[in-house]
């Protein structure tokens, strides 16, 4: 790689770790829009301002921020201390109060304390049985009866699709240090259904100095048979899917599931 710096390849993923001061600039999204389906989803099953909701995997707290913002008694957690920093420092800065705790979902409270669960994209980064299905049983645990989950995953069949269409995403963005350009190439193992992640991050600065973080990591997508029967099997019941955050986009229409369900 051309230009003077250096190479790191590190144990855990950088926007986790040592980059998450960049996740909100790489992980972007509509957070405003997909908490009004969230709150429309949870007042539609009882579950009101002023309900405790978990937030697993709450990433930097955005989403944990714009529900407490709706009166909603918020618990981000997530297992990037890094992360659970950041987003305690962004609600005190905002002046919202929500509790951040480092924890893995996995190792929830075995008796229910949650009105709601909300969990986006945290499934996919748990690899093979028993621990997939065991995260359901998990959060059943957590949950009170007549309470809400609402989770997203990757589909497997619409994200092969789309994968091997654009395999590479990019995206180069101006911080502080420099130049920041994120860059992740997927590649498919589908006898596992997991997506191959190569992610390189290269910070350049003024100077020509030029800094390159590598880490590779592994996704297992599910099947909507397998996302089902795990709901069921935990003892959610009323369960719908969608293909986004957004009750007029019906499942099967993105590389997406969004799946709302009831204990």
């Amino acid at each position: 790689m051309p230009g003077a710096g250096s190479v790191n390849r590190i144990s855990s993923r950088p926007l986790y770790s040592t980059l998450a001061w960049a996740y909100d600039l790489i992980i972007a999204g509509p957070v405003s829009d997909r908490c009004d389906f969230v709150q429309s989803m949870a007042t539609q099953r009882g579950v009101l301002p002023g309900s405790s909701i978990l937030d697993a995997g709450c990433g930097t707290g955005s989403y944990s921020i714009e529900l407490a913002k709706r009166g909603y008694a918020i618990t981000g957690l997530d297992n990037s201390s890094e992360l659970i920093s950041l987003a305690s420092a962004k609600a005190e800065k905002v002046a919202v109060t929500a509790i951040f705790q480092v924890g893995d979902i996995l190792e929830l409270p075995s008796r229910p304390i949650y009105d709601g669960i909300l969990c986006r994209g945290v499934l996919n980064d748990i690899i093979g049985d028993p621990s997939r299905r065991q995260a359901f049983f998990s959060l059943a645990r957590a949950l009170h009866k007549n309470s809400i989950l609402i989770l997203d995953v990757r589909e497997w069949t619409s994200s092969t699709l789309r994968k091997e269409r654009e395999p590479v995403f990019e995206r180069v963005v101006e911080v502080n240090e420099g130049i920041l350009t994120f860059r992740a190439v997927t590649r498919l193992d589908k006898k596992t259904r997991r997506l191959c992640v190569a992610e390189s991050y290269v910070l350049e600065r003024g100077d020509a100095v030029r800094t390159v973080t590598e880490y590779d990591f592994v996704m297992q997508c599910w099947t909507p048979d397998e996302l089902h029967s795990s709901l069921i099997d935990a003892g959610f019941g009323s369960v719908v899917y969608f293909g986004d955050y957004d009750s007029d986009c019906p499942a099967g229409s993105t590389d997406r599931i969004i799946a709302v369900a009831s204990v």
